[in-house]
């Protein structure tokens, strides 16, 4: 394992980092949601993020490298903003999604922002995979 990581190696595991804070952001968001047909989605949602976090997770491990895991603290302390905030709406899961809504189109702008660019070409077909789960993920949101 290197002390110095190259662009390509940060680049995997800045993925891997986001894919699994989001599949860790809706699986808290399905726990705190009382529908279960909004909580279901979350947790589908959470299943593919993390097959995808797993994938990208086996890629850094391909090059000798171990995945980073996300900072528990901190996810905490969002989720709990995130929970605060949606109790004090009207409409507890209409908050909620919005909040995911948010987080994709946070995600879809990492996906397509230059921290990336050293995937879109070695990993074509995986950061294709990625891309293609959010733009479908905002898709399913946007008709909530």
């Amino acid at each position: 394992m290197a002390l110095i990581r190259d662009d390509r190696e940060t680049a995997l595991n800045d993925l891997h980092m986001a894919f699994r804070h989001s599949a860790d952001n809706y699986r808290d968001a399905a726990e705190f949601l009382d529908d279960p047909e909004a909580s279901e989605r979350c947790l589908a949602i959470a299943r593919g993020r993390d097959e995808l976090a797993e994938r990208v997770a086996e890629e850094i491990r391909a090059l000798g490298e171990l995945p980073s895991v996300p900072d528990r603290d901190r996810e905490t302390g969002e989720q709990l903003l995130q929970r605060l905030e949606a109790m004090f709406s009207p409409d507890e899961t209409t908050r909620v999604l919005l909040q995911r809504r948010d987080a994709e189109h946070e995600l879809l702008t990492l996906l397509r922002g230059d921290e990336l660019a050293p995937l879109r070409e070695n990993y074509r077909e995986l950061f294709k995979r990625c891309e293609d789960d959010v733009e479908q993920t905002l898709a399913g949101l946007a008709q909530s």
